[in-house]
């Protein structure tokens, strides 16, 4: 009889916490999905892994293992999925060697709403984020991080930008893109979730929180925008897809008149998110 599954191992993600353990550390997750239904990315499975890990960083560790298992039975459409979760030490006092958890869930378990154990998170945000990047294949990349970021629970996407083509200062070439998204997650953890897939993509796409809506004073004076207000590869492409926006107050058309790097930004394609160039 023929069998098959798919197995993530060590996936790593940094800066993550949990409730058993103190401070911020490394995690490192296995997934095992037993007779898949669905030929899903790899990609799309690690960057889904990573942004779980994120999203319920600070709940305990048998919770996030838990949402894991439960966003992979549903991109993989397998009725068993087996998560270990592991955090490391860190050297310090009490010097962990190494704590692990394991969860197992079935098809009757995929259904996360139902679960009285799950928090619900109601309160919603809106959300644009940039992305960037000099890779040749950039445009593949974001459509990546565009999948793992609306299969994060709580998260929808609501709007894509055209591809922007860029030019750099030092003459190299580059690609960006904006995404409106509705979330219930906080800064913070979408902050992270970025930074997770930032790594996850070693680096190959620069992303920042450009604006959130609902969120305090200090929240909002601790985000890393990318100084998105002088920065045309981040305005032009928003005004696209939002011509009525505004940051900070100013008419997004007002901030790309007076933004240097005008001149070296151009529209490359507005059907790119299906495929096109």
């Amino acid at each position: 009889m023929e069998t098959n599954s798919v197995a993530l191992r060590g996936v790593r993600v940094e800066h993550a916490r949990v409730v058993q353990m103190p401070g911020e550390r490394a995690v490192h997750v296995d997934v095992c999905c037993a007779q898949p239904q669905r030929s899903a990315p790899v990609d799309e499975l690690l960057g889904a892994v990573v942004a779980c890990v994120q999203q319920e960083s600070g709940e305990p560790a048998a919770r996030i293992a838990h949402a894991v298992a439960v966003r992979m039975a549903q991109l993989t459409e397998s009725a068993d999925v087996q998560v270990t979760l592991r955090v490391a030490g860190d050297g310090e006092t009490p010097a962990y060697v190494g704590v692990e958890w394991n969860v197992h869930v079935t098809d009757t378990d995929v259904q996360p709403a139902d679960d009285a154990t799950l928090p619900v998170r109601t309160a919603s945000h809106a959300a644009v984020i940039s992305l960037e990047s000099r890779v040749p294949n950039a445009a593949d990349v974001f459509r990546t991080m565009i999948v793992a970021l609306d299969g994060i629970p709580g998260n929808q996407v609501e709007g894509i930008s055209p591809l922007y083509a860029v030019t750099h200062a030092d003459g190299s070439a580059g690609r960006s893109a904006v995404v409106a998204l509705q979330t219930t997650m906080s800064a913070a953890q979408l902050e992270r979730a970025l930074t997770a897939l930032h790594a996850a993509h070693e680096g190959a796409v620069t992303c920042h929180i450009v604006q959130m809506s609902g969120i305090g004073d200090e929240e909002r004076a601790a985000l890393d925008t990318g100084d998105a207000q002088h920065r045309a590869s981040v305005l032009a492409p928003w005004m696209d897809m939002d011509p009525q926006a505004t940051l900070q107050g100013d008419p997004l058309a007002f901030l790309l008149a007076s933004a240097p790097d005008a001149p070296f930004v151009g529209m490359e394609s507005d059907h790119w998110i299906i495929g096109g160039e």
